[in-house]
């Protein structure tokens, strides 16, 4: 509950699942949507308390996508072919495997505030529907986002599923310096 929210609370984590809405982005719902109801409006009544409260919000694949949408971001509502393992890149410069399993992606970024920490190693040749149903056309140099820091949310999105893979492997390592680093843990 939302009300149960306090300034000493560490963090928020907004795990994977449903669809988010679109009305949380103001964009009509794809035929392809599938929305999580009621799970929807509590996660997004968290996330605005932890946000007036300044906790930071770590949010993974739904809960990254629900991040995008508070920051001010909007969706790709379908993504089809994004339910295998493949290579992201780092700001660092490094390369890294992870596994993809979403249909929705994160997008709008050029007008949030946000640092794009890693992102697919190259853009594949998937068909982005958004708002209407429509064709999605990415602008100029886009790249398909990965992991996002929102600093206005203090929001850490992360798109892959750092929970279903081994805790050992060098992208979970990455996820944790950047998180623990910018939390000064």
């Amino acid at each position: 509950n939302p009300r149960d929210m306090v300034e000493k609370d560490s963090i928020l984590i907004v795990w994977g699942g449903a669809d988010i809405s679109p009305k949380f982005y103001n964009h009509a719902q794809s035929r392809t949507t599938y929305p999580g109801g009621a799970r929807d409006e509590v996660e997004w009544a968290l996330m605005h308390k932890a946000k007036e409260l300044g906790i930071p919000i770590i949010g993974v694949c739904r809960g990254a996508q629900m991040l995008c949408a508070l920051a001010g971001g909007f969706l790709l509502q379908d993504v089809r072919g994004h339910t295998a393992q493949h290579q992201i890149l780092t700001h660092e410069g490094d390369v890294l495997r992870v596994n993809s399993i979403h249909h929705q992606m994160m997008a709008g970024l050029e007008n949030v505030e946000h640092e794009l920490l890693a992102w697919a190693d190259e853009r594949r040749s998937w068909q982005y529907v958004w708002k209407d149903d429509q064709v999605y056309t990415p602008p100029e140099g886009w790249v398909e986002p990965e992991f996002v820091y929102f600093p206005k949310v203090k929001g850490y999105a992360i798109q892959w599923h750092p929970e279903m893979m081994s805790k050992d492997i060098a992208a979970t390592a990455f996820i944790l310096d950047e998180i623990t680093s910018r939390l000064g843990v």
